[in-house]
């Protein structure tokens, strides 16, 4: 959108943000297709482990509560 309404052509707007021209026409080409152009990504390691990590750390009181995982204060 950005490259059409300043009237640039695609060599020169691939140019402007160092990225070759064939990568941005295989994003394009993959838009076009409705194709999800990255992804889906693989989800964390600590989502798999949530429930073990939450009842070890709950067994150690000292240790605080685990605020990246949503169980203590902001």
């Amino acid at each position: 959108m950005i490259r059409v309404e300043a009237g640039m052509s695609t060599a020169r707007f691939c140019r402007l943000i160092d990225m070759p021209e064939r990568t941005w026409r295989r994003w394009q080409a993959k838009t076009r297709a409705g194709v999800q152009a990255k992804g889906p990504w693989p989800q964390p390691a600590r989502e798999s482990v949530r429930d073990r990590v939450l009842f070890h750390a709950t067994a150690h009181p000292a240790w605080g509560p685990s605020q990246d995982l949503g169980d203590g204060p902001p």
